[in-house]
């Protein structure tokens, strides 16, 4: 099936990085959105957005929860006690949810959203699309894949950009020879800035085929049996878009890795 698609998704506006849309009840300003990335792909395409719940009131929040999820998401949110990772739960929701229900031209709450064993979102029934949602600090981002071949796999990530503990260690452990070398040549913050890069590519990658943060090392060099592009985010956050066609899902093993983490260097990850 060829779905139509759009840079905005239903009743989510796209804005910059800056300034805020009121309207979403309770005397407070709905989450601020963008466009992270467009990639064409064969008959369809992929877009990424990303939403902003820093600043989000309580009552804004528990708004959104009660239009755009259906009783067994709510039941989710309901248990999530950190306010942060509640607004960063409903806030993925509103973006996947509006973007699939304008591909799939239903209601937000009626779309065929899943969850696989591995927490991975899926479309019931609908081979030709793929999705993946990434969260971190109150910033969600939230990728949508329509008219894909099927059995292509859309990753992404994102992350706060700041100073990694043990940052060395992990990248010895998990970063191939090339990927340090770039390290090497950064320095101050840009060293972390690029840090974070090769981590969210190689996550994006491994959420792309639900194999787990512990096949972050077994993740291909950078192009190699899939695309990366990066994505456009506020100030102080970098991430990537993953697409990885059926050839090149033959790349890390099933989890658990054969090699686990250290649990020094397991308490490290981000």
């Amino acid at each position: 099936m060829t779905h139509g698609g759009s840079d905005a998704a239903p009743d989510v506006p796209a804005h910059d990085a800056v300034g805020c849309v009121c309207g979403v009840g309770g005397g407070g300003p709905s989450p601020v959105t963008g466009l992270a990335a467009h990639v064409p792909d064969g008959a369809g395409g992929i877009h990424a957005w990303w939403a902003d719940g820093r600043g989000l009131t309580a009552e804004v929040v528990a708004e959104l929860a009660a239009t755009t999820l259906p009783p067994h998401e709510r039941r989710r949110y309901d248990a999530v006690s950190d306010p942060l990772g509640r607004t960063e739960f409903v806030l993925a929701r509103w973006v996947l949810r509006g973007a699939l229900g304008r591909v799939l031209g239903l209601p937000p709450d009626r779309v065929p959203l899943a969850v696989d064993g591995a927490g991975r979102p899926w479309t019931a029934g609908e081979p030709d699309v793929d999705v993946n949602v990434a969260h971190t600090a109150g910033l969600v981002a939230v990728a949508v894949g329509t008219g894909l071949a099927p059995g292509t796999r859309v990753g992404v990530d994102i992350e706060a950009i700041r100073p990694v503990p043990r940052a060395d260690v992990l990248a010895r452990r998990l970063f191939s020879p090339a990927e340090r070398a770039l390290l090497d040549a950064a320095r101050g913050p840009a060293e972390d800035a690029a840090w974070l890069d090769i981590w969210t590519r190689r996550e994006a990658y491994v959420k792309a085929l639900g194999t787990g943060v512990l096949t972050l090392a077994d993740a291909p060099e950078q192009g190699v049996g899939h695309a990366w592009h990066p994505l456009r985010l506020p100030c102080g956050f970098t991430g990537g878009l993953v697409v990885v066609p059926p050839a090149g899902r033959a790349g890390p093993p099933p989890f658990p890795h054969p090699f686990p983490l250290s649990s020094d260097a397991q308490g490290a990850l981000p």
